[in-house]
């Protein structure tokens, strides 16, 4: 089982899950780093690191703003992200973790790689990556401006849930629930609101300019990096277009590409597939002493 932490760090209070990982013969255990994505929180992660966390002591953030974290309004970007990960790193007296994002989680992951060169021992990015389908972009930002303020109780909840991302109806009633349960909370006048902060949807857009410049710069990232890499895509993916995942694996050779069928942004990953995928990676060990 994991442990919920709590960290102050740059005038934040963070919380992650700790699922504590086997040590090796020297004391030493793995971190498998967990990051969510936009409207997401660290439980997302839960079917993942109940099933690595005998291989990796895994660590699920939430970022600011989001889940047990606490609201931050006006921070809320990718370099503000990368500053408190690199914190909750340095406080966690991690050197060299896994990294594993979802979508939002997958950029910051990728800003993490250009901010600390070398420090990642491998990278999976779901349904992420240097380019984001324009389709998607307003999709995403459009539900996530109008997100309710409440819910009259779980059902309703899980049934918007279900609207934004229909091929939820695909996966088990049970994860459904669960994923739900985890992103809302009641409150005392007896009504469920996520665990969001609205302020996150009504940021402003990156302008075009500064889009492209991010782009630019995490295709430069994941051309020079050296670790191992696996790519997740689900195939009705939104975001993540099939041209952006192509041009991946053709620029990077590290790369690993994934396609889970009839998915679409982001896959659960417990999907068979997914899951297949995620195990082969982590489990079967890596190259190069990574």
């Amino acid at each position: 089982m994991y442990i919920d932490e709590w960290r102050r760090l740059n005038g934040v209070w963070l919380h992650y899950q700790d699922w504590p990982g086997p040590a090796d013969g020297a004391g030493r255990t793995e971190t498998l780093l967990l990051l969510h994505g936009l409207t997401q929180q660290s439980h997302a992660f839960d079917p993942v690191a109940a099933r690595l966390r005998h291989r990796f002591r895994c660590v699920a953030l939430d970022f600011r703003g989001r889940g047990e974290s606490q609201w931050a309004t006006g921070t809320y970007t990718v370099p503000q992200y990368v500053v408190d990960v690199l914190a909750l790193l340095d406080a966690l007296a991690v050197e060299s973790p896994h990294v594993l994002g979802t979508s939002l989680g997958g950029l910051v992951g990728l800003s993490l790689a250009a901010a600390a060169p070398g420090r990642l021992r491998s990278l999976a990015l779901n349904d992420i990556g240097p380019e984001i389908d324009p389709r998607g972009a307003a999709r995403v930002a459009a539900y996530a401006a109008a997100v309710p303020d409440a819910f009259p109780d779980l059902a309703a909840a899980a049934a918007w849930a279900l609207e934004q991302y229909p091929w939820l109806a695909g996966l088990p009633p049970d994860a459904v629930s669960d994923a739900v349960r985890w992103a809302v909370r009641r409150e005392p006048d007896g009504q469920w609101r996520l665990k969001f902060d609205p302020a996150i949807g009504r940021a402003p857009r990156p302008t075009p300019d500064a889009a492209r410049a991010a782009s630019r710069q995490w295709w430069t990232t994941l051309e020079s990096l050296e670790c191992p890499i696996v790519l997740l895509r689900g195939t009705e993916s939104d975001i993540l277009s099939p041209s952006t995942a192509a041009g991946m694996v053709a620029r990077q050779s590290r790369v690993v590409r994934i396609d889970v069928p009839g998915v679409g942004h982001a896959p659960a990953l417990t999907e068979p597939v997914a899951a297949a995928a995620l195990d082969a990676f982590y489990l079967g060990g890596f190259p190069d002493g990574a």
